[in-house]
This record gives C-alpha cells, structure tokens and sequence, in this order.
C-alpha cells in the first residue's frame, strides 16, 4: 500500500490557477480557482487578479486541510502533455521570381537561402508578437481611459483651475476639450 503524502507535500502541489473577471453593475470582481478542487468548491476572490490569487492560495490551504483531516481524496493536479514539436520541414511554393530574388539577398547576405528564409520567418514572428502586445496594452489602457474619464476629466479641469487661481491670472476657466483625451485611442480595436 502507498503511504499517503503529508499535508504539507499536498500544499505544494503545483495546481494551475485560473483568474475570471467577474463584472456586473458594481464593477469588476475577479475569482481564481482551480479545476482539480473544483470551481466553487475552492475559490478566492478579490478586486484585483493578484488579490484574488493571494485569496485563492488560502482557500486552499484551508479546503487541503480540510480533506487531509477528514481523509478524503485530495486531487492532485493534472499535468498537462505538451504535444510533441513539429519535424520543422515546411514545403513552400512561389514564383520563380520571388525565389530568384531570395536566393540573391541570402548571396549578399552571405548565408544560405534556408537560413535566410528562418530569418525573414522569425524576425516577422516577433514583430508579430510585439504588435499585438502592444495592441492589447493599447487597448487596456483606453478602456481604463474611458472608464475613468468623468474623474480624470473633472480632477484636470479642477487642478487648472487652482493652478489658474494661483497665478491670479485672468483666465477664470480653461475648457479641456473632451475629444483631446481620445485621440490616443483613435483606431484601437477591442480584442
């Protein structure tokens, strides 16, 4: 017979966390769980994903304990399998002059036309990656805008006024125009 883990092998089990937000006409709440403990068995909430983790790594502490001392079946995570990498050969077919072109920037480069091409492949693969990151930091950033603006708008427009009063100039108000706050976000889809 296999002897049982100690409670604390069980604590430190790597079980994959799961952050959703969670949003009604209150605001945005955000729940963490795991599926081996079950959704709401075992969860943590809070207003942030770092909150809601910090809640959710008690929790289960406390429920591990709770089964551990009850002498239920505690579920260890599932690791999951990585499928296995391609064998990395792609067949690809163009225009003879595309190709002649090719094999003459990776003469000029001084490399062969296969490591030329992974070049060109991996260089677009990050830029790739970069544009879209930066297209969802973009795209956070204006809903944060847009969801703050009322405040943002009158916090502004409340310190111009001070610092205008200040100054004892004879500017009485300066209007912020609402469109300015947007131009940055002209453009950005929502993913």
């Amino acid at each position: 017979m296999l002897k049982r883990k100690s409670l604390d092998d069980y604590k430190k089990l790597p079980y994959k966390i799961i952050v959703e937000a969670i949003t009604d006409e209150s605001g945005t709440d955000y729940m963490a769980y795991t599926h081996e403990l079950g959704k709401y068995s075992c969860y943590g909430t809070g207003k942030t994903e770092s909150e809601a983790i910090a809640s959710f790594k008690n929790e289960k502490d406390d429920f591990l304990e709770y089964l551990y001392d009850a002498k239920k079946p505690i579920p260890e995570p599932v690791i999951e399998q990585e499928e296995p990498l391609p064998n990395g050969v792609i067949t690809l077919r163009t225009t003879p002059v595309l190709h002649a072109q090719l094999i003459n920037q990776a003469k000029q480069n001084n490399v062969s036309l296969n490591l030329y091409l992974n070049q060109i492949i991996s260089s677009a693969s990050a830029a790739k990656d970069v544009k879209d990151f930066f297209k969802q930091e973009m795209a956070s950033m204006c809903e944060r805008i847009e969801a703050n603006f009322t405040y943002f708008y009158q916090w502004a427009h409340r310190n111009i006024e001070i610092q205008t009063n200040q100054r004892r100039k004879s500017i009485a108000k300066y209007i912020i125009p609402e469109r300015d706050f947007y131009k940055v976000c002209e453009g950005v889809k929502r993913q």
